[in-house]
């Protein structure tokens, strides 16, 4: 992180813009000595997949961090939404102050691979082991191994934090197609899109390319990706390359989507192609793991006292 100081001329922030983050909520639980402290902490995230992370973000005032260095483990539960209430008392006070384990809304269970117990009740409950801690100027990042994880029977809904917390609203329906498009070298254009995730299994993408002049030039139909979206490079027939300098749009349509666009601008001088050298159709990498996802469908905050 940069000690460079900002410009004289920076403008100021407003206040609480963190506040603008939606998250959910996490119960963290350190143990020190023979008892079990459990704190609030509204920034509680995974951070790497494969091995897990976690990292919990405290604030200044929780005593938990001292805690949490010293025994180099921790558990973390993600709260469900009848967890409201516990989430708030567990933030609201300090382990300085007072064990806030004697009260009958928290149950521990049993570890596995750590020390640690964790707190009943929530979507997922993880135990883990201290690899790094990352300090800020003013809060301190803690990350964690998850070696050991407790799913609860049934799937419980979650408790989302975004200023006071919420309960999940109902996911929501997408109805639009969104395309890019750009040219390429040799007469190729390349194609992307997604759409919503309720076409029929394999319908096909529709491309068309829309000149100035109002015409239409259809440039087929291909395979969704298996995620369903699309990533295409077009061959363009020889009566449409020479509009291709006078600002064309692209249509792509799925299914009964709402159609996609977009403005296509000059093939820049240069612009090397990628890839193959031959048209072809690209299935998307790693990071397209998110449509697959989609397609299955407090406390006071990292800064209280813990």
């Amino acid at each position: 992180m940069s000690d460079t100081p900002l410009a004289p001329t920076a403008p100021r922030l407003p206040e609480n813009l963190w506040k603008k983050l939606t998250s959910t909520v996490g119960l963290v639980s350190v143990r020190h000595g023979s008892a079990t402290n459990v704190m609030a902490a509204e920034w509680s995230y995974f951070v790497n997949k494969d091995p897990l992370y976690v990292a919990v973000v405290l604030g200044p005032r929780a005593a938990t961090r001292g805690l949490l260095t010293e025994a180099g483990e921790f558990s973390l539960t993600l709260c469900a939404e009848d967890q409201a209430e516990l989430a708030d008392f567990a933030g609201s006070f300090s382990v300085a102050d007072i064990d806030k384990s004697a009260s009958e809304l928290i149950g521990f269970g049993a570890p596995e691979a750590t020390g640690t117990p964790w707190v009943t009740g929530g979507v997922l409950a993880v135990e883990c082991v201290l690899r790094e801690t990352v300090r800020f100027p003013v809060h301190t990042l803690y990350a964690g191994e998850v070696v050991a994880a407790h799913l609860p029977p049934g799937t419980p809904r979650p408790l989302v934090k975004h200023g006071a917390m919420h309960t999940l609203g109902a996911p929501v329906r997408r109805t639009a197609i969104v395309a890019t498009a750009q040219w390429l070298p040799g007469g190729l254009l390349r194609v992307a899109a997604t759409g919503p995730s309720g076409a029929p299994a394999g319908a096909p993408w529709r491309v068309s390319l829309l000149t100035p002049d109002g015409g239409s030039v259809p440039l087929g139909e291909y395979p969704p990706s298996r995620y369903g979206d699309f990533l295409a490079e077009l061959p363009v027939p020889d009566r449409a390359a020479g509009d291709r300098r006078r600002g064309c749009r692209v249509r792509v349509e799925r299914g009964d989507a709402k159609p996609g666009y977009a403005t296509l601008g000059h093939e820049e001088p240069g612009q090397e192609e990628p890839g193959q050298e031959e048209p072809r159709y690209e299935e998307p990498g790693y990071e397209k793991q998110r449509h697959e996802d989609i397609a299955r469908g407090t406390g006071n905050g990292a800064g209280t006292p813990g």
